[in-house]
């Protein structure tokens, strides 16, 4: 069995986590401030995505490549996921939402992913940062500078 691997990517935000966190939710406006991204709940009814609950269904694209992983947890300072490719790589995917050291009143906002399975041997190069560290860098400036543009930014 492979080596379990985490990768992460870190930004500093000058808005609060709550507001870091309403714009990291609101995925029907992600084409609006980024590209690349799109999540949608696929079985919450008509619940909105700060209402997802642990187990519900989501459908991820990041730069063309979907899955459909279960969420994990929901809550004010944490959004996860988790999805399996046939049981041989497990990805648990997190969004933190911190409040910043460096920046009173804004928000450290670290994105990390914990792989496990067989499959880990072939993702040894994301340990290195060559992939898909960009594409998460991308959407954390993204998500940046569409949380500072709100009103009441820290």
């Amino acid at each position: 069995m492979g080596k379990p691997i985490t990768v992460s990517a870190q930004v500093e935000i000058r808005a609060p986590p709550a507001e870091v966190r309403s714009v990291f939710l609101d995925f029907a406006r992600y084409k609006d401030w980024q590209q690349g991204w799109d999540i949608q709940s696929i079985d919450a009814g008509n619940r909105q995505p700060s209402e997802l609950k642990s187990g519900d269904r989501l459908k991820v694209s990041m730069h063309g490549m979907v899955f459909r992983p279960n969420v994990a947890e929901n809550s004010t300072d944490r959004f996860t996921w988790e999805g399996s490719l046939y049981g041989i790589l497990v990805g648990k995917h997190q969004f933190h939402f911190s409040p910043s050291q460096e920046n009173p009143g804004g928000t450290t906002f670290i994105q990390t992913e914990d792989f496990t399975g067989l499959l880990t041997v072939l993702y040894r190069p994301w340990s290195k940062k060559e992939q898909p560290m960009e594409n998460w860098d991308e959407f954390n400036a993204a998500l940046k500078e569409e949380a500072e543009k709100l009103p009441s930014r820290a």
